[in-house]
């Protein structure tokens, strides 16, 4: 009896052991497995409400690279294939769709027709701008992998708007379950959302492009530009979007960080509020807009990255090209002409009243803020006192704030074409008109861009709808901005585009 006594202790010690053993290569393997996997830190400037890739925060869904589009805008503003493999137009007001045949949400569903047109129904409920960039009277499905879709007008920007954020496909039957966890079919998904403090993503291994590189990616949401650079420089982030260009030359000296730059479609403005009685008058704008120094903001605030602005849109674009060549009158001859006196003290009066202005600005940009005090440096020079005021939140300022003039800045061509950009900020009936203008000939013109189909006449409407907002005078246009991100040595693939939407992507390395 003993002695099978101590064999079964021995069995017993040795099977023990064997278990210690085994979980100790567990625990090796995990380890092994932790310290090969590769992760990314990223600090960007805005953080979304919520993940509703349908609601108003769509751009910043798809810059996590969480979600995809039907079609994607390359670094030449050509639509190219994405979730829709390829496209047809049959008319000028009907188009065929092929969708890929590989893609599965983030559920493990696969993606087909009926659920692409049950996502883009819920983009058109959701979301103005999409029902404005569409236009759209039906979408039928043809079959598992192809759509129709048809215009209430003709749309020749039909499917560069199909790469808008608003258009994000999504799994929408269950989208409701949990608004910050969607499900969608990019190269990674939702692990875990903090609204204002970070979003984790992490790679989805069923993923029908290309593989991502990176496991995990967590996005730090950092508002003011000079808090998002110590971050980058201290290690903190691997990355870093909207780099304060003043800040570029210190960078340059860090051999840790590499400065990336890319031709823009943004442009930073100044706005006139049509509504201040100061600014009712034409003369006093002109005046304003005659004494910006472009030249000397783009070399000095922008250290030379971006160019001079002379309309909305930029250069680079066919319908952005705009003559401005006429000599600008001087300050002072214009404000003469307007019936101003320029006192003993400087300042210009008419009426008992000094000249004085508000003018809005914003941290989220901070090269805004400085051009806003070169600008009133310069007026106060010329006799004119300019009151600034920084605000949290400029679009919801300009609604409840009192304000003369604003800083701005937007992504005007945002899909490569000039329709959706001169309907929200320029027609007399839209919410997004900032600047409280109206002009019934400029809504006449918007309207007829909406209806015409071909692509030169379309130019041609947009250039001659900004040589009457140029001398309308809505807003002085001052640069065309290059983006700007920062990344350490040892990251590859995370490059800017000239559409502000494509940030995370699966090319990206860290070494």
């Amino acid at each position: 009896m003993e002695k099978h006594f101590k064999w079964l202790l021995v069995f017993i010690i040795l099977t023990f052991l064997s278990a210690c053993n085994t979980t100790v290569q567990q625990n090796a393997l995990e380890s092994i497995e932790e310290s090969e996997s590769k992760t990314f830190n990223v600090a960007f400037t805005w953080s979304p409400a919520n993940l509703d890739p349908h609601g108003s925060e769509g751009w910043e869904v798809m810059r996590a690279g969480i979600a995809e589009t039907l079609i994607m805008l390359d670094e030449n503003l050509e639509p190219s294939p994405w979730l829709a493999k390829n496209w047809e137009q049959e008319d000028s007001q009907t188009f065929i769709l092929y969708l890929q045949e590989n893609v599965l949400f983030h559920n493990g569903t696969k993606m087909n027709a009926e659920r692409v047109k049950a996502s883009l129904e819920r983009s058109l409920e959701m979301n103005q701008r999409a029902k404005d960039l569409l236009q759209l009277d039906l979408i039928e499905v043809l079959d598992d992998h192809s759509l129709k879709l048809v215009t209430k007008e003709p749309n020749a920007a039909l499917i560069a708007h199909l790469a808008d954020p608003s258009t994000i496909i999504a799994d929408v039957s269950v989208i409701d379950d949990n608004i910050n966890s969607p499900v969608l079919t990019g190269a990674f998904t939702v692990k875990q959302f903090q609204k204002d403090e970070f979003l984790l993503v992490e790679r989805f291994k069923e993923y029908w492009g290309e593989p991502s590189l990176i496991d995990e990616i967590t996005i730090r949401f950092i508002s003011d530009g000079n808090t998002r650079l110590m971050a980058l420089q201290a290690g903190e982030v691997d990355a870093a979007t909207d780099i304060p260009i003043d800040n570029i030359p210190v960078i340059e000296r860090d051999k840790n960080i590499e400065i990336l730059t890319a031709s823009s479609l943004r442009t930073h403005m100044m706005l006139y509020n049509f509504n201040s009685p100061i600014f009712e008058e034409p003369l006093h704008r002109q005046a304003i807009d005659s004494s910006i120094l472009k030249e000397e903001i783009v070399q000095s605030v922008m250290m030379g990255k971006g160019a001079v602005a002379n309309s909305p849109f930029a250069d680079v674009l066919p319908f952005g090209s705009i003559n401005s060549s006429e000599e600008r009158l001087s300050l002072p001859s214009i404000l003469k002409e307007a019936g101003w006196v320029r006192e003993e003290t400087g300042n210009w009066m008419k009426g008992g009243e000094p000249f004085e202005i508000t003018m809005l600005t914003f941290p989220q940009r901070p090269e805004l803020t400085v051009m806003a005090e070169i600008i009133q440096n310069t007026l106060h020079q010329e006799g004119i006192l300019v009151h600034l005021k920084q605000v949290e939140n400029i679009d919801e300022a300009l609604k409840t704030e009192h304000w003369d003039m604003a800083m701005y800045s937007m992504l005007t061509a945002h899909t490569g074409d000039p329709q959706y950009f001169l309907n929200i900020f320029y027609h007399s009936n839209s919410p997004s008109n900032v600047s409280n203008y109206q002009s019934a000939a400029i809504d006449e013109l918007i309207e007829e861009i909406n209806r015409t189909s071909d692509q030169d006449k379309r130019n041609t409407l947009a250039l001659e709808m900004q040589n009457m907002i140029n001398e309308d005078l809505p807003q002085s246009f001052i640069v065309y901005p290059e983006t700007v991100f920062g990344a350490r040595s040892n990251v590859s693939g995370f490059n800017p585009h000239p559409i502000e939407y494509y940030y995370i992507r699966p090319g990206i390395k860290v070494e």
